[in-house]
């Protein structure tokens, strides 16, 4: 069989437009690509496969069933005109749930519009790094936090933590305590921070501590991570509707 050039499977303008998006994200599931890239998913596997093959990206098989996580290099990065630092080092079976709800979360801000930050980004940028300070049983902890994603709105910046497992019961004190000084005004650093999470046991928790620093709504709100998927899924069906021309055959909307 004849070899395939590589001029044949170069990334084209789509894949380095989704290439950049990942590099802002660094690991995101196959489906989260294919949305952001609004196409079907033959065309979505042959645009990871041509970044793939160019080195830009790599994947990483999760659980059987629940595909791979398509993850940003070191060369896609610079491609994608970013530090080579911002490709995670490794992608461990213990961070593949938050990465892709990570993913998610960004996703759900790029299709709705939103000017937002990713977690690649924050991680760099020493502007949204906080100073974190909370008793536990060892004593005063002093250090620093930065949430997972930013989003810009209209009162200033909101940032985005996504809870999927409980942290110890110290560590999130200190971090509503944080966001408690964060927000008030009238020197607020922060409009506020949304908390993403499936879990009505850590939602509580939040609360419960918010409530004790005086962090109450707007400044705090909660989303539900199984809400992010339908709305990041109906945002991009929305946008399928929008580009097709001449009665296209759409997409069919993800269950």
């Amino acid at each position: 069989m004849a070899a395939v050039s590589g001029a044949c499977i170069a990334p084209g303008k789509q894949s380095l437009h989704v290439l950049a998006w990942l590099a802002r994200v660094g690991a995101a599931p196959f489906e989260v690509v294919q949305l952001v890239l609004g196409c079907s998913r033959v065309r979505a596997h042959d645009h990871v496969r041509r970044l793939v093959a160019s080195g830009f990206v790599r994947r990483a098989p999760m659980t059987r069933g629940d595909g791979s996580l398509i993850v940003l290099t070191p060369r896609g990065a610079l491609m994608a005109g970013y530090p080579a630092n911002y490709a995670p080092r490794s992608v461990a079976p213990t961070t593949w749930a938050h990465a892709s709800a990570c993913a998610w979360a960004s996703a759900w801000l790029e299709l709705r519009g939103r000017t937002w930050s990713g977690e690649r980004e924050l991680l760099h940028d020493d502007a949204w790094r906080y100073q974190l300070n909370y008793e536990d049983h060892r004593g005063t902890a002093r250090g620093t936090h930065h949430p997972d994603l930013g989003v810009f709105i209209d009162p200033g910046p909101v940032a985005i933590e996504v809870e999927l497992q409980r942290k110890s019961a110290a560590r999130m004190r200190g971090i509503c305590n944080m966001y408690a000084r964060l927000t008030d005004e009238p020197d607020a650093l922060l409009a506020g921070v949304i908390y993403i999470t499936n879990r009505k046991d850590i939602a509580a928790t939040i609360n419960r501590f918010a409530w004790h620093f005086g962090l109450a709504s707007p400044q705090i709100s909660f989303r539900t991570l199984d809400l992010v998927i339908e709305q990041t899924r109906a945002a991009a069906h929305a946008h399928a509707a929008a580009n097709a021309v001449g009665g296209a055959r759409l997409p069919p909307r993800p269950r």
